[in-house]
């Protein structure tokens, strides 16, 4: 009798720490959906996260081109916890922005997440009100908001979810979501939620938990051979970083890829079997100025057009100068018969900035040869 009461009050603390857990999971899953986001999962700040050392192999092969900043805090990318004093846990968020591209389009395009306003301000507001919530129910409770704000690894605390892993397009991937997630962050001082229980992902297979298996769409794919090697993007050869982040001229090798994608590429997604059946992004803040964009106007644009424009959001980490030179390469690779004109207002214009300038004698240089 007295072992059948045991076992009884042990299946009740059982039953109970379970429910508290659904409860608190239910909790935040709640107050981030009243924000537009969706949950990705309730991960632990402690210890070395077990990319790191990759990462540090795909620096060491300059595999990050002229992103220099990627070795800086390193310590931090390591040890995500130093991100602030006292923080012990991370609630890891996302937010849907797909719209419905295909991978065919017969014009150049921009990357879906660059179409709206900066999707940094956005989530990281509406991370606060969800912080300030949960701070309204605990006082001795602090925390941070990030969206790629902090030298953090967003992917691999991702990846640390019941839910998701990072494939082979290095994009983390949710099995029921896709991956048309931006990723966000917010750092607590307390244990308040119940940690996930990692998805065991087996990246040799597939199941209902994830796992590219022996497919290789994101790597046939992609334009440019970037993806060759699985599970590793090398930024020497992706179209994302000669369209935004490199600040000089693009070699010529990559100018005809300019006819799909004029700022960033979205194709190692759009083919990826995961977001076949995904939702479209909710209420996006979609900018009106994006829409129909005129590749001539964006080509000869003057600093009031490019802030009327670009302003306010993602676009305008390329400047007004890697937009300008964006816009001639696409006008090239997709027969602009505009370009013509462009090339002789550029040159003709004292103003016009360098590698603008230097862009068009490299597209006249090949002409005549």
């Amino acid at each position: 009798m007295v072992y059948h009461f045991v076992v009884y009050i042990f299946i009740m603390q059982v039953t109970l720490v379970s429910n508290e857990a659904q409860a608190s999971r239910s909790k935040i899953d709640k107050l981030l959906s009243q924000q537009g986001l969706s949950l990705i999962g309730v991960v632990d700040l402690a210890g070395n996260l077990r990319d790191f050392s990759a990462f540090e192999q795909w620096l060491s092969k300059d595999m990050h081109a002229g992103m220099k900043f990627m070795t800086n805090y390193l310590d931090i990318r390591k040890n995500p916890n130093k991100i602030e004093p006292g923080m012990v846990q991370t609630v890891m968020f996302g937010w849907n922005y797909y719209q419905g591209d295909r991978v065919r389009s017969e014009t150049p395009r921009i990357a879906q997440y660059a179409r709206m306003k900066d999707y940094h301000k956005v989530m990281k507001a509406r991370g606060l009100k969800v912080l300030e919530s949960l701070q309204g129910e605990c006082n001795s409770l602090s925390g941070r908001v990030t969206v790629d704000s902090a030298p953090i690894m967003e992917r691999s605390l991702a990846s640390k979810s019941q839910r998701g892993f990072i494939g082979k397009n290095t994009c983390f991937i949710h099995p029921d979501k896709g991956s048309f997630l931006l990723l966000g962050a917010i750092h607590l001082n307390s244990r308040l939620f119940t940690l996930d229980v990692e998805a065991k992902v087996n990246p040799e297979g597939r199941s209902e938990d994830g796992g590219c298996g022996t497919c290789k769409r994101c790597q046939v794919n992609c334009p440019t051979g970037a993806l060759d090697q699985s599970y590793t993007l090398d930024a020497n050869l992706c179209l994302s970083y000669w369209s935004i982040e490199h600040r000089g001229l693009v070699p010529k090798k990559f100018w005809p890829y300019f006819k799909d994608f004029w700022f960033g590429c979205d194709i190692c997604q759009l083919v990826c079997p995961y977001n076949r059946q995904i939702s479209l992004g909710e209420n996006l803040p979609l900018r009106e100025s994006l829409k129909n964009i005129d590749l001539y106007e964006v080509a000869l644009m003057e600093q009031g057009t490019y802030e009327k424009i670009f302003g306010g959001t993602p676009m305008t980490r390329a400047k007004i100068s890697g937009l300008r030179r964006n816009a001639i390469l696409a006008m090239w690779a997709s027969g602009d018969q505009r370009l013509k004109k462009v090339q002789d207002l550029c040159l003709a214009d004292e103003s016009c900035p360098e590698v603008v300038k230097g862009t068009v004698s490299q597209i006249l240089m090949t002409c005549d040869t």
